[in-house]
């Protein structure tokens, strides 16, 4: 009989949200300056929340979405409104409510991301259209394309290789670039690679 496997990834993601129902009932506190702008990549909400795991698979609020945050609980979760939907959202790597404001500052930016997006090749648009990378594009595409890695995985963005999960196989893909910043390809098993590999 096979055995499931769940990654400790996958097993913080679950707990953290355990956590964070449970504290659902506490208060709430408006913040005294919104969050306003538009989601800055394509998001991938995970049981409902989108989340600094970023785990990828399933659903997507896309990027160039009009976006408000004004509320705030327990120092790590946010409230507020993406498009016409109310959304919540969860920083699992704030070790306090600044962290967790500059991950929402990260998410939601002043300007529409659809302005440089137009800037880009066709190709890459089809890509980041269908959130996924291709080889070549540089990390500012990848981050659109796939939001921003977890910071439990990948501590720094100039680093040669980003670690993102994957829902259905809930296995790791590693986005890698070459000294030029621009990906070179991808490390990982091939079906988790094919959730994020855009085939020309």
């Amino acid at each position: 009989m096979k055995r499931s496997h769940i990654s400790p990834h996958r097993i913080a993601a679950l707990t953290a949200l355990a956590a964070g129902l449970l504290l659902l009932s506490g208060c709430a506190t408006k913040l005294t300056q919104p969050i306003t702008g538009y989601t800055c990549c394509n998001l991938r909400p995970d049981y409902g929340w989108v989340s600094s795991t970023n785990m990828l698979g399933g659903p997507i609020v896309p990027f160039g979405e009009p976006a408000v945050l004004d509320t705030m609980k327990r120092d790590r979760y946010l409230y507020g409104t993406i498009g016409s939907d109310y959304v919540s959202l969860r920083d699992d790597a704030a070790r306090s409510k600044e962290d967790a404001l500059r991950w929402a500052r990260q998410i939601v930016v002043p300007a529409d991301p659809k302005l440089t997006l137009a800037s880009w090749s066709p190709e890459v648009q089809k890509a980041v259209y269908s959130a996924k990378v291709m080889v070549g594009m540089t990390r500012p595409q990848v981050l659109m394309a796939l939001s921003y890695p977890s910071r439990n995985d990948t501590k720094d963005l100039n680093a040669n290789t980003w670690r993102y999960w994957t829902v259905q196989e809930d296995e790791p893909v590693d986005v890698l670039f070459g000294a030029d910043g621009t990906v070179t390809g991808f490390s990982g098993k091939p079906s988790a690679v094919r959730t994020v590999e855009f085939r020309r």
